[in-house]
């Protein structure tokens, strides 16, 4: 007589826990009291239970391991877009292999060769480089692709979970113009990166010759650049830097060269990265939804392992007012 598969219920009703307990004690993807975790386990020995996922998996010849590609894991926006991913994958069985490029075109070179050639089901890939995204289009007839928070060209396989880069730009322009300013200083990342392009684009809907300065994404570039361009003497205002990290160096060039925030320059970052609102003064900021990107991502990608067509996702941003922005005044047109 065949024996009928053993459920995760019959392995909660022997243990004495709660299916989610099951679940969580298996997936890591909550805390479990340890003695609870380690009944849970012996119950899944004893009964010979295999997670339903993992048994689609072998049954599939997958892995259940999917790939992630980030630029920077010290910056609390990439970290958050990581635990997204993370916990959607531990939902349906998945661990998650986390790739930190660091910004630079031969570190993810590396990466992405190594997951070429590696057994994974797919990649959720965030860019932080131009060179490396040129190495996709192998990728993507390998394996399904997600590219989440940053659009690449060309990749017509491959799904996309973006945050409304131009929306957010236009809502920083908007805000600084009713808040009167005239002049305003652009702090970007690397040329040719498509989200900060489309920042600048609805940007300039309020600002159209507004100064662009070229930077790294670090808070390093964004002191730096703020810091020459008060020596050089460029009259402005207001400054949008098109990360919080680059808003904070910003803020810091500032207040070194006693112009006083937001009295004589407001500035407006974005992303909202964790303790900016602890800032003095604190940050205005664009939120992008970093969190709820790198979840819609990892459910696109184990979408796509079923054959489903690639879909693009854009997620909303919204202004967060601070103490960092105010009404420009009238008696002094430049710091």
């Amino acid at each position: 007589m065949r024996r009928e598969p053993v459920t995760i219920t019959d392995v909660a009703r022997e243990a004495k826990v709660s299916i989610a307990t099951v679940s969580q004690a298996l997936s890591g993807n909550r805390p479990v009291n340890p003695a609870t975790a380690q009944r849970v386990r012996e119950v899944v020995a004893r009964l010979g239970y295999v997670p339903v996922s993992s048994a689609r998996n072998l049954r599939a010849g997958r892995t259940g391991v999917i790939g992630l590609v980030i630029p920077d894991i010290a910056n609390t926006f990439f970290g958050r877009l990581a635990r997204g991913v993370e916990d959607a994958a531990a939902e349906v069985g998945h661990w998650v292999l986390l790739c930190h490029t660091e910004f630079e075109p031969e570190r993810e070179d590396r990466y992405l060769d190594l997951l070429a050639s590696r057994s994974i089901d797919g990649l959720v890939y965030v860019a932080g480089t131009i060179a490396g995204t040129r190495r996709l289009g192998s990728l993507v007839t390998t394996f399904p692709v997600v590219l989440a928070d940053e659009d690449v060209a060309g990749l017509p396989g491959a799904s996309r979970v973006l945050g409304d880069h131009r929306c957010g730009g236009r809502l920083a322009g908007q805000h600084l113009a009713e808040l009167g300013h005239q002049r305003a200083l652009v702090v970007s990342g690397r040329p040719g990166i498509g989200s900060s392009d489309q920042r600048i684009e609805g940007f300039k809907e309020w600002f159209a010759d507004a100064e662009v300065l070229m930077g790294d994404f670090t808070e390093a570039s964004g002191r730096d650049l703020v810091a020459d361009a008060l020596e050089r003497g460029v009259p402005f205002t207001a400054v949008f830097a098109l990360n919080d990290l680059m808003a904070i160096g910003a803020l810091t060039a500032l207040q070194s060269a006693g112009v006083s925030v937001p009295e004589d320059v407001s500035v407006i970052g974005y992303d909202d990265i964790a303790l900016v609102d602890r800032l003095r003064p604190s940050l205005t900021t664009i939120r992008q939804p970093a969190y709820e990107i790198g979840r819609e991502a990892a459910r696109m990608l184990i979408d796509q392992l079923d054959a489903h067509e690639p879909r693009r996702h854009v997620l909303p941003v919204e202004l967060v007012v601070r103490e960092s922005t105010a009404v420009k005044r009238s008696h002094k047109e430049q710091p």
